[in-house]
């Protein structure tokens, strides 16, 4: 993960390492624009277009290689979300213009949504943590409701770009000092809201769509689920037309209608089950 700061633009990057699939469908739920090498046609690559097409990932590049041409691109991504993807050679510099036309749109109005993918311990400052405000604006000194301890913080202080902000809105990536909860409650995946509407819960019914790709047949058992940057196993344990009821360890944090990825990681094939929403 990485910021790069050019003239009035702020772009932050994620890639996966050793592109294992749990990152990957984390940095997926969480991303406004894919990039995306088409360097070979492997099993990786395909899990990709799924997930960006299960998420409705539709702003993007494809970057053409000697394995893949435009037109091949276009056949690949046929009937996907990815077939809106900009075609384009791997060129640095036509790649960060094409970033800059980008205009994501963001929710200022709304209560404050903070989600956590790093944190750690500052002597003199105290416990802190990085992470990508999704909606409303944060403001120095708020307080703010830690999931899933369900704790009061307080935001002591704003960084952006290492300066102090006294704000940060909707699609800033911030670093915030916080006061009131441990490292071990800041994890990757915790959120800071005011919103009544995000919710942790242990147990979800969700409406489900399996994917087209998925060889086997979904049944219940243990598997693994990813909503924005949370991973973790969960049990399938009701499975009724379109819905499953899932159980977890951890308690899942969710928006209303906010996408679901079902993985099966030891599956031989395709790994992606498919999507649902509570």
């Amino acid at each position: 993960m990485s910021n790069r700061k050019m003239d009035d633009y702020i772009f932050s990057f994620m890639s996966p390492v050793a592109d294992k699939l749990s990152a990957k469908s984390q940095i997926i739920s969480t991303i406004d624009t894919a990039v995306v090498a088409f360097s070979q046609m492997t099993r990786e690559l395909g899990e990709t277009i799924l997930m960006l097409d299960l998420m409705g990932v539709k702003s993007g590049i494809a970057i053409t290689t000697s394995y893949a041409t435009p037109d091949q691109i276009a056949s690949i991504t046929k009937n996907t979300a990815i077939n809106s993807f900009k075609v384009e050679p791997n060129n640095p510099g036509r790649i960060l213009e094409l970033l800059k036309s980008i205009n994501p749109k963001r929710d200022n109005a709304s209560p404050p949504v903070i989600v956590v993918d790093h944190s750690f311990s500052v002597k003199g400052v105290g416990e802190v943590v990085l992470g990508f405000v999704k909606q409303g604006t944060v403001r120095k000194y708020d307080k703010l409701n830690l999931l899933p301890s369900n704790k009061e913080v307080i935001v002591r202080s704003i960084q952006i770009q290492d300066e102090d902000w006294e704000t940060a809105d909707a699609g800033t990536r911030v670093g915030l000092a916080i006061k009131g909860a441990t490292i071990d409650e800041l994890g990757r995946g915790s959120v800071l809201t005011t919103s009544t509407d995000i919710k942790a819960d242990s147990k979800l019914k969700i409406n489900f769509q399996k994917s087209s790709f998925y060889a086997e047949e979904v049944k219940e058992g243990s598997f693994h689920a990813t909503i924005g940057m949370q991973t973790t196993p969960i049990t399938i344990s009701e499975i009724s037309n379109n819905s499953l009821v899932i159980d977890s360890p951890n308690p899942i944090i969710h928006a209303p209608q906010e996408t679901l990825l079902l993985l099966d990681l030891n599956a031989k094939k395709t790994r992606i089950i498919g999507k649902g929403t509570a």
